[in-house]
């Protein structure tokens, strides 16, 4: 028995010593737990002597040892369930094309151009290992198999039957049809969908990998499947091959990542990519930032710097005032309450007919607010709104923030990585003199959810509001004063080493890869403007980024959420509304890098279909905005 481990440990200490004495006693029997209390010497033991009272069972640490000796996988055990994890992310990725992208219908397929529909059974959709599949001769669903004949199968736009009686997967009907599924504002409904299913519980005794990772593959039909072409609502997020593969490279390293002297080269990889991000973006070299677990976080970790910096006094907090623009991302306000200073005044300022913020209002509003004896302390600027995807004025709102002593942060969740592409550069303009920065790389460079960034120009600034004194269990860890550990730039400690699932991808396809990507999201956001501008009874917003809005004018907004259920009615797309200026749009965002030009081609087809079948009035041009 190898004792050298825990000898040191003051715990063990009374115990190795007599252990080496090959003097203690060893019960036969199982108990509860390895210690027991005996006054007795039994004759049916073998006599060890550890203490005159305490026994110690090797028999059961023994066993202990063989059960947890389990999560020690052979490498032939890692590479099984690789390959088997494998498939079944091969068989979801291979779906994507054809299911809905809120992941409850099978859309009939479609082609670029007029040709619309391919007839019911001329072709096969398999989904995962449990294949849910459409012919002409059977239906799979689930594990086992559901089996209708050409004569007995109906699919109409009101039910799908197997015969005589609907079709049943588990203990509940699945019915498809615009109908029964439908996606839009009004259809999209939180809650159990129809083929969702419980998860495999927790039990205590495990089972096969097959019988897991079917269960788990489950989820590719009870999700919205943003890395579908189709799916252009929200900020959809994707994720790429070599970033998964970095997930799992960190996971299975495990290296603790915030501190040099836990892993010097995980804080390098790190520190790479905020100062490559920096860069972008014209900071200096002096900036400091960190990756986080989303926008939000990046963005509470700013606003906690520019707390400190400029109201460092809790009882001045609610006098801080706050301003955003009437676009600004909800998640920007709700860190107020984070942050403790829920009792500060948010001033909300009116956009200009571009969608940016009104540089004058907030001017007038500030001045106002210092007459009132309050202190103004942060105003937060957008590059890329996510209503619109318009950018706000950043020097002009630099100017005013500098007049009045404030922070000025830029939320650059959305559309910061633009910055890549030569078009979109000077979008970006004065965003180098931002006090702070938030960008999320699980939007622009295809991360998995999860992944925010933050940075502060100046970089001693966020150390100061976050360095961690560390607890007397790590007094002997040797530091280095010069080292900027990222554990000491934000309030995160034990985080997911993030660096890999961004680092991998950049250097696999390379910088040019990903600024090529969004060029053409630009570009096709460009396109679909031009081609609905052209059409009659639309109304169109000219799009800064790659969101383009689009409604019916000289309506009711029921008539233009019956233009979204008609679009979206056969789940080939996933779009929704938005309400900008009080004014409701079809709201479009084109981000997702598997969305070309010929799904957009598509999409624009169903519009015009669309309005056809509403029979509007005629007119003689169209409106555009």
């Amino acid at each position: 028995m190898d004792v050298t481990n825990f000898s040191s440990q003051p715990h063990w200490r009374h115990c190795y010593r007599n252990i080496c004495t090959d003097n203690f006693v060893e019960r036969k029997h199982s108990f509860p737990s390895p210690f027991t209390t005996s006054f007795k010497t039994h004759s049916r033991t073998k006599k060890i002597t550890m203490s005159s009272e305490v026994v110690f069972n090797l028999e059961y640490l023994t066993r202990l040892e063989e059960s947890a000796r389990t999560l020690e996988s052979t490498p032939q055990q890692r590479s099984e369930m690789m390959f088997k994890a494998q498939r079944e992310v091969d068989a979801y990725l291979e779906q994507l094309s054809l299911d809905h992208p809120t992941g409850w219908v099978i859309p009939p397929k479609e082609t670029q151009g007029q040709d619309k529909l391919v007839q019911p059974g001329q072709y096969q959709v398999q989904s995962g290992p449990n294949q849910v599949q459409s012919g002409p001769d059977r239906v799979q669903s689930g594990p086992d198999w559901v089996q209708s004949a050409p004569d007995q199968a109906q699919s109409g736009p009101d039910r799908v039957q197997s015969g005589p009686d609907q079709v049943q997967s588990g203990p509940d009907q699945v019915q498809s049809g615009p109908d029964q599924v439908q996606s839009g504002p009004d259809q999209v409904q939180s809650g159990r969908g129809p083929h969702e299913t419980e998860p495999l519980p927790i039990q205590e005794n495990g089972v096969s990998i097959d019988e897991v990772l079917r269960d788990f593959s489950r989820i590719g039909n009870e999700m919205e499947r943003e890395g579908h072409p189709g799916h252009m609502a929200y900020v959809p997020g994707n994720s790429t091959a070599p970033a998964a593969i970095g997930d799992f490279l960190a996971a299975s390293f495990n290296p603790y990542s915030l501190n040099v002297a836990s892993c010097r080269r995980a804080v390098k990889m790190q520190q790479m990519i905020v100062q490559w991000v920096g860069r972008l973006f014209g900071y200096p070299s002096a900036c400091a930032g960190n990756l986080t677990s989303g926008g939000t976080v990046a963005t509470m970790v700013a606003m906690t710097t520019a707390r400190d910096h400029k109201v460092p006094r809790s009882k001045d907090y609610s006098r801080s005032v706050l301003y955003l623009s009437e676009l600004t991302h909800d998640g920007v306000a709700k860190c107020l309450s984070t942050l403790g200073m829920r009792e500060a005044v948010v001033r909300k300022v009116p956009v200009d007919d571009k969608y940016r913020m009104d540089v004058n209002i907030l001017r007038k509003f500030i001045e106002n607010d210092v007459q009132n004896n309050l202190l103004p302390f942060l105003v937060v600027a957008t590059t890329g709104t996510t209503d619109v995807g318009s950018v706000d004025p950043v020097p002009a709102i630099r100017a005013v923030a500098t007049q009045y002593n404030m922070w000025l942060h830029v939320d650059a969740c959305y559309g910061g990585f633009f910055v890549l592409c030569n078009s979109a550069k000077h979008l970006f303009e004065g965003v180098e003199t931002a006090d702070s920065i938030a960008v999320d790389p699980h939007k622009g460079l295809y991360a998995p959810f999860g992944t925010g960034l933050v940075l502060v120009r100046n970089g001693t600034l966020l150390r100061n509001s976050n360095t961690r004194q560390h607890g007397n269990y790590m007094q002997d860890q040797l530091t280095n004063p010069e080292d900027w550990n990222p554990e000491d730039l934000t309030f995160e400690q034990s985080a997911h080493f993030r660096a890999p699932r961004v680092l991998l991808p950049l250097q696999l396809y390379g910088v040019a890869t990903f600024r090529d990507a969004l060029q053409e999201k630009l570009e096709l956001a460009k396109y679909l403007y031009l081609r609905l501008k052209g059409q009659a009874h639309i109304q169109v917003v000219e799009p800064v980024l790659s969101t383009v809005l689009f409604r019916i004018p000289g309506v009711s907004d029921n008539t233009n959420r019956a233009l979204l259920r008609e679009i979206t009615t056969d789940g080939r797309f996933f779009i929704t509304t938005t309400t900008v200026k009080g004014v409701l749009y079809l709201r479009v965002i084109i981000f997702c890098y598997r969305t070309h030009r010929q799904d957009v081609d598509v999409f624009i087809n169903k519009v015009k279909d669309a309005v056809v079948k509403m029979e509007l009035p005629e007119v003689e041009f169209c409106h555009a905005g």
